[in-house]
């Protein structure tokens, strides 16, 4: 008996502390298994009650949101990456720990562990984006509604007949997918918002924002460079447009301090852009030459 609950313990600290330190996509997975495992044990184990499974979800993202929030990227794609090596993570280990239950039901409790993480990871970066009380009551959103949707589509599956229990992990899929379709829009429309302005500066191309409004083009676009500066280039605009949203939110202070930031990733995007300018001249000097 100490031997098992010495060892949640260990994986507990483990969590906590890789939560803590651990940054990126394998810090998160990291967590994910550490703490599902802490959670739940090696099983067997029959399904939970909905509801015991929905204050167990409670309980860990009050935990991620004081360890995490500070650091959970606005940008929707770091935060998707981050956000699905923890919801995979965990939701292995609660699949395994579940499989008293069969295939169906270890993969009912796995969707919906998945489903309730993505949903956090999905809410906290909508959250990172706004300023002031906007922040707060995002954050809020993100802590409670996780363990309503593992627990409401834990009680979903509990109510389908046999032929049709595969019905619950694929709703938990569905579920996981669509929490990710409000910040994916709210990013859109504020690159197109904030950025506009920026060209109108003349710190941005014109051509560069109806790509950087596009979250399928903007990391592979060939015009934007290299890798390396290409992920640099579209983060920093996209974080230019975070910026820029947040100083028009706050007033006195805050908004000084928002525009010492907006100032930062300003000048970040200019130096990228005559960094361009400036190779493509070069190119063009010694094609003619």
């Amino acid at each position: 008996m100490i031997a098992p609950l010495a060892g949640r313990v260990a994986l507990v600290l483990l969590a906590l502390g890789a939560a803590r330190r651990a940054r990126g996509a394998k810090g998160a997975a990291l967590v994910g298994l550490a703490g599902a495992a802490a959670a739940f044990g090696a099983g067997p184990h029959p399904l939970p009650e909905p509801f015991t499974l929905g204050a167990g979800i409670f309980v860990s993202t009050l935990l991620l949101a004081f360890l995490c929030a500070p650091v959970h990227s606005p940008l929707t794609a770091e935060a998707a990456r981050v956000t699905a090596s923890l919801a995979t993570g965990a939701g292995v280990v609660a699949g395994f720990a579940l499989r008293g239950e069969g295939l169906e039901g270890a993969l009912l409790g796995a969707s919906a562990v998945a489903a309730a993480l993505s949903v956090y990871g999905a809410e906290g970066c909508r959250a990172n984006t706004e300023a002031g009380w906007r922040r707060g009551v995002s954050w809020a959103g993100a802590i409670l509604l996780p363990g309503l949707v593992g627990g409401a589509l834990l009680a979903l599956g509990g109510t389908l007949p046999a032929h049709l229990r595969l019905v619950g992990p694929a709703a938990g899929a569905l579920v996981a997918l669509l929490a990710w379709v409000p910040p994916i829009l709210l990013e859109r429309r504020r690159v197109l918002r904030e950025l506009s302005e920026e060209v109108r500066l003349g710190i941005l191309p014109g051509e560069d924002l109806a790509v950087l409004v596009n979250p399928w083009r903007r990391w592979r676009e060939p015009r934007f460079g290299r890798a390396d500066e290409r992920r640099e280039y579209v983060r920093s605009a996209l974080l230019l447009a975070v910026a820029r949203q947040q100083q028009r939110r706050r007033t006195g202070e805050a908004n000084r301090l928002r525009q010492l930031e907006v100032l930062a990733f300003r000048t970040r995007v200019r130096r990228v852009v005559e960094g361009r300018v400036a190779r493509t001249a070069f190119a063009s000097d010694e094609s003619t030459a």
